[in-house]
């Protein structure tokens, strides 16, 4: 077991205490840097049996990761950040599984990291030590066969739960991680500029703070890279992280009030996305019909389409939609009565799933 830590006296005690009596062979905490209480809380931890390994920041939790591994020379890796922590699923059983899976050197597990916005299942964080497995990426860092050039690993899913909450909003502003992402994004970009995964999340962590002229030079450089096969090593083609940014970006065309661009980018977009973007504008621009609301109704039951989109997952973006939909075809009572049956939503467009009008939509 890895974790991850710097100035994490807020957490890492949650973490160890998830991991400590679990089984495992060898619990390493890489400290990056910590100035706060973080090592001696570690210190504290060693009659458990964690050790710890001092790293120097270099602007790369890639470079940090593959020092852990390269200090673990058997076995399997498990990684866990210090905001996370194990809570379902016995790892050793479940490793003395997957050591029967066929080429297990070419294959990263994924556990599923739950927090208060759904579960993500495919972020590879276990795989073999003396594979050729290691992690590329200033910040968003992935999984690779490393070579000339890096190959994709295969990410499968494993019945293993982390918790997280390093991205309650506390915490983000807290440790200003929105900052530290972007620098490190700007890193990323600079060492590897044709890798459409730095652009696709320079978007997705920057959307609040990026100028109209950095998220149009942003897409028109994943819309090249599209079409533009390159070898990066990650699963992921140009293509799809061109689809995944477009949704994000237009949430911020519509609040820069550029549905020009919006109703440009619709044709590229998922279907999903492109029918919620759609109604968004018939909203904004009060043309609402029927139709706009069938489909919304209609959407939200294809939960096929709404994964392969960057509407939230659990419905709450539709639900929101549907009641302003609602209110404008049906009426405000009718409008209330579903909002009572939803959870609140709150992003650009809507405030506790009620529509703000005083946007610049």
């Amino acid at each position: 077991m890895i974790v991850l830590a710097r100035d994490e006296e807020r957490c890492i005690a949650r973490c160890l205490d998830s991991v400590c009596g679990r089984g495992f062979d060898d619990i390493l905490v890489v400290d990056t840097g910590s100035t706060d209480a973080t090592p001696g809380i570690v210190d504290g931890y060693r009659t458990r049996g964690v050790r710890m390994l001092r790293h120097p920041w270099s602007n790369s939790f890639a470079a940090a990761r593959n020092a852990a591994v390269d200090c673990v020379a058997t076995g399997w890796i498990v990684f866990l950040d210090a905001d996370e922590w194990l809570t379902g699923g016995s790892v050793p059983a479940r490793l003395a599984e997957l050591s029967r899976f066929d080429d297990v050197s070419r294959l990263v597990f994924a556990p599923r990291i739950a927090d208060r916005n759904g579960y993500s299942g495919d972020v590879g964080r276990i795989f073999r030590a003396d594979s050729a497995i290691r992690y590329k990426g200033a910040v968003h860092e992935y999984p690779v066969i490393a070579g000339e050039p890096d190959e994709p690993v295969g990410i499968v899913g494993v019945d293993i739960r982390f918790d997280h909450d390093g991205y309650e909003r506390s915490v983000v502003v807290g440790k200003d991680k929105r900052r530290r992402n972007l620098d490190l994004l700007d890193i990323a970009r600079a060492r590897d500029p044709d890798n459409p995964r730095w652009w696709y999340f320079t978007i997705r962590d920057g959307l609040p703070v990026l100028g109209h002229a950095q998220l149009v030079r942003s897409c028109t450089v994943l819309k090249r890279l599209a079409d533009t096969p390159v070898a990066t090593g990650d699963g992921r083609s140009g293509r799809e992280y061109y689809r995944l940014a477009l949704g994000q970006a237009c949430q911020a065309f519509a609040a820069f009030g550029d549905w020009t661009s919006v109703h440009r980018y619709r044709a590229d977009l998922p279907d999903a996305d492109a029918h919620y973007f759609g109604a968004i504008a018939a909203l904004a621009r009060d043309v609402v019909t029927p139709h706009d609301l069938v489909g919304a109704i209609e959407l939200r039951g294809r939960d096929e389409l709404v994964a392969d989109s960057v509407l939230d997952p659990a419905g709450r973006h539709l639900d929101a939609l549907i009641v302003a939909l609602l209110d404008r075809v049906r009426g405000e009572a009718d409008a209330e009565r579903y909002r009572d049956m939803c959870d609140p939503w709150t992003d650009t467009f809507f405030d506790g799933s009620r529509l703000r009008r005083r946007q610049p939509l």
